[in-house]
């Protein structure tokens, strides 16, 4: 199962700062105020019983992370009126990750969701400086070049240990 939340939201789930969590694994039964046994009959209530009493994650947080989305950091924190010292702090409490960071695994999702086309159209779409840069990013996340992976040649999945 796979949940995606809008950023700052898994902060209330897991009840900690996600910067705590950050590149580790989680047993889900360590997760407070999240019923397992529910969780594997009917995830969405589930979720939903567990995120219910919780409050909303902090607009500043939503709009960082839209406006990440090709911006720099010093911009983003520009347009909040925030240093970019607070932006990092309040991005990494909130998502477990830094600004930077964010928006680089948010433009290899606009690459893996973008349309054919020629590679270097579409890493000037994305954001990227060329396609050198791109097809370096992409290998750095996703273990190797654009082409290979949508040719099929994708790294062999890593069981996790947790």
């Amino acid at each position: 199962m796979r949940v995606r939340m809008r950023p700052g939201r898994a902060q209330a789930l897991l009840g900690r700062p996600l910067r705590d969590l950050a590149d580790r694994a989680l047993p889900l039964r360590e997760l407070p105020g999240l019923d397992v046994d529910q969780l594997a009959t009917d995830p969405i209530a589930a979720l939903e019983e567990a995120l219910a009493d919780w409050p909303e994650p902090p607009e500043r947080l939503e709009e960082a992370a839209h406006l990440l989305v090709g911006a720099t950091v010093a911009t983003t924190a520009a347009r909040l009126h925030i240093s970019e010292r607070r932006l990092h702090t309040l991005f990494t409490a909130g998502t477990g990750l830094s600004p930077k960071h964010f928006a680089r695994i948010d433009r290899v999702r606009t690459l893996l969701a973008a349309d054919a086309g020629r590679w270097s159209d579409i890493a000037a779409t994305a954001g990227y400086y060329d396609q050198s840069h791109m097809t370096a990013e992409f290998r750095h996340f996703m273990g190797v070049p654009p082409a290979a992976f949508t040719a099929g040649r994708r790294p062999a999945a890593t069981p996790c240990t947790a």
